[in-house]
């Protein structure tokens, strides 16, 4: 795993200590985590798109990035080998160069409803649309709420310490007979689902015409430990109007989804 250039330099100086006094140390000079932070980024490709059975569907991309010290890296592995899901670990890496996992509450699903056919982490992203100002009466969810956590794009400018190429490629999210998987998003890096992919849409068929509040929340079970918690959530206010097509994004923030309008 490539660690940023600050966590070498940190890491040399750990070395030097160790020389010196024999042991790390527990407290204050010692190694600290190089935690993950994600964000969910801006939704792209709104489309209204005409469905079987004269249904109406809204399409768009989603994607969400790691701006973090470190990477998200999440293990799954099988207990038995017939089991149809993996329990997951964090791998959470150091500024020494060293790293500890921790068992998470999360699970890997293998799914091939999306024709991927790889391990998916569930619950790992929500997005529920609303009346704008009505939060408490949801209109649609998306689908698709389970990912596998890959190295999809890359952010540009990229943060300090984004390794320039992918740590965790597709092959990362394993295949059916696979009892062990190791995905992840580098720094840097984030797992983009375009709007043509399978189930990125949600159907709006007899939907009024407004303005309507879509709230993305990435992690929203807070199973993966971050840098940053308060910022996972991001609102994205756009008009529809099924009758002339009209898809019109307002406005969007990396924000709390609430019942007010910034």
């Amino acid at each position: 795993m490539q660690l940023p250039r600050q966590a070498l330099r940190i890491a040399a100086v750990a070395a030097f200590v160790v020389g010196l006094n024999g042991s790390t140390g527990g407290g204050a000079g010692g190694p600290r985590d190089l935690l993950p932070d994600l964000q969910v980024g801006s939704l792209y490709g709104f489309e209204l798109e005409s469905a079987p059975g004269g249904r109406v569907r809204l399409r768009f991309g989603t994607v969400g990035w790691n701006v973090g010290e470190g990477p998200l890296e999440a293990r799954g592995r099988r207990i038995d080998p017939t089991d149809l899901a993996m329990r997951v670990r964090q791998r959470i890496y150091d500024s020494a160069g060293g790293h500890r996992d921790r068992v998470t509450p999360s699970v890997m699903i293998y799914e091939t409803g999306d024709h991927h056919d790889h391990w998916h982490t569930r619950q790992f992203m929500v997005v529920n649309m609303y009346r704008r100002g009505i939060p408490d009466r949801n209109v649609f969810g998306l689908r698709k709420i389970g990912y596998c956590l890959l190295d999809g794009a890359r952010m540009s400018p990229p943060p300090q310490g984004s390794p320039p190429t992918r740590q965790y490629p597709r092959a990362a999210c394993g295949f059916g007979d696979s009892q062990t998987v190791h995905s992840g998003l580098s720094i840097g890096w984030g797992d983009d689902y375009p709007p043509a992919y399978a189930h990125q849409w949600m159907d709006v068929t007899r939907l009024a015409a407004g303005v309507y509040r879509i709230c993305t929340t990435i992690d929203p079970l807070k199973e993966f430990v971050e840098l940053d918690e308060s910022n996972n959530q991001r609102w994205t206010d756009v008009r529809l109007d099924l009758a002339t097509g009209e898809v019109e994004v307002l406005a969007t923030r990396i924000r709390p989804c609430g019942p007010t309008v910034p």
